[in-house]
């Protein structure tokens, strides 16, 4: 279960923070772009894969998120072409599996009677893959054109893990303790003697944006990045485990019964999944040379408010998000063909539970 938490951090977008796609041209433009949030309930980011000292999860469901984005392209005549770099992740637990990691790792003990429901699942994904999309001209409203923009994207060099912890740990009474608990983990990079044929895997992912008009000052703006996606592996290693222990219990002579049992097995099969799915709607509102806007996002079953505010400066436009369910805040500029944004609950990084870097720079020929 440990090793599930420390692995479980995410990267996600605020509002505003997606890369916009270069003005169309009848020129060649050449863009790339970085994109990567790290959000986390329980602790600071710095501290998944060491000593949680700042330990405060939320009552209930706690959730760690990845979503990050490396991509370099080309552009010309509405078509779109280029390489992605990507990593998405999530992690999905509760208050009592986070108590019990955090009570094993600090050595601690409760008071008994004391009992934990165990249950969490982590999925990580990351691929290369080759993008190509094209923007539409949709119908004029409110006397400015809309958008639609197509991708679609192959994916290839792929690395996938799927783990799943379920089960129960329990202190009866002082220095007692009982647990059952099942472990499934699907590994791509999972190597186990007689082994049969390396994994396989090949992917695809189609997204859609558009940009419609409502008013000469309002404009809405939709996403769905991997709105239809299908990762299809074959040889996937999987290992699932059953441990358990029970010393509650005695024998006929009156010691005590541990019976610690482990079982489990090692196979290779193949499955399909899905990339976590993206999607957000924005409602923006521009007046002179000031702007304002509310985002309403989702992914990993986690819905993420974002409000934001911006001011032209002459060549300069400057920016303010406000993100509400992880509560961060970021600050950008736009100057030209370069776009920075830079957001997080904390102002020293290593406290930071929220952090998110988005970069973007287009030259056209």
């Amino acid at each position: 279960m440990r090793s599930i938490l420390l692995t479980g951090a995410l990267a996600c977008g605020a509002a505003c923070a997606q890369a916009t796609p270069a003005p169309a041209t009848d020129g060649w433009t050449v863009y790339a772009d970085l994109f990567a949030w790290q959000a986390s309930d329980a602790m600071p980011i710095s501290q998944l894969d060491g000593q949680w000292t700042a330990y405060s999860p939320r009552a209930g469901h706690n959730t760690f998120l990845m979503r990050s984005r490396a991509a370099a392209g080309v552009e010309k005549n509405r078509w779109r072409l280029g390489l992605e770099l990507r990593q998405d992740a999530w992690l999905s637990t509760d208050r009592d599996s986070l108590d019990t990691v955090y009570l094993y790792q600090q050595k601690g003990k409760p008071v008994p009677p004391a009992s934990f429901a165990l249950q969490g699942r982590y999925f990580s994904w990351q691929a290369l893959g080759l993008r190509a999309g094209y923007t539409f001209d949709g119908p004029r409203i409110a006397g400015r054109p809309s958008s639609i923009e197509l991708s679609g994207a192959l994916y290839g060099r792929q690395r996938l893990r799927d783990r799943s912890v379920s089960g129960m740990l329990a202190y009866p009474q002082a220095e007692t303790y009982e647990f059952a608990a099942t472990h499934i983990d699907a590994d791509s990079r999972m190597s186990y003697p007689f082994m049969g044929d390396a994994p396989r895997a090949s992917g695809a992912g189609l997204s859609l944006a558009a940009t419609l008009p409502l008013a000469d000052a309002w404009t809405l703006r939709l996403q769905a990045d991997d709105l239809a996606s299908r990762l299809r592996w074959k040889n996937l290693p999987l290992d699932t485990e059953t441990l358990s222990s029970d010393v509650r219990s005695y024998d006929e002579n009156g010691y005590v019964n541990y019976r610690p049992l482990l079982s489990g097995r090692k196979r290779q099969v193949d499955r399909n999944f899905r990339i976590p799915r993206y999607t957000a709607a924005a409602l923006d509102y521009r007046s002179g040379t000031w702007g304002a806007g509310v985002q309403l996002a989702r992914y990993a079953g986690e819905t993420i408010p974002t409000f934001s505010l911006s001011h032209r400066l002459g060549w300069l436009t400057l920016r303010a998000n406000v993100e509400t369910r992880f509560d961060s805040a970021g600050i950008g500029v736009e100057a030209g063909n370069f776009r920075l944004m830079l957001l997080s609950d904390a102002l020293r990084l290593d406290e930071a539970k929220t952090r998110s870097l988005q970069l973007h720079y287009h030259v056209e020929f």
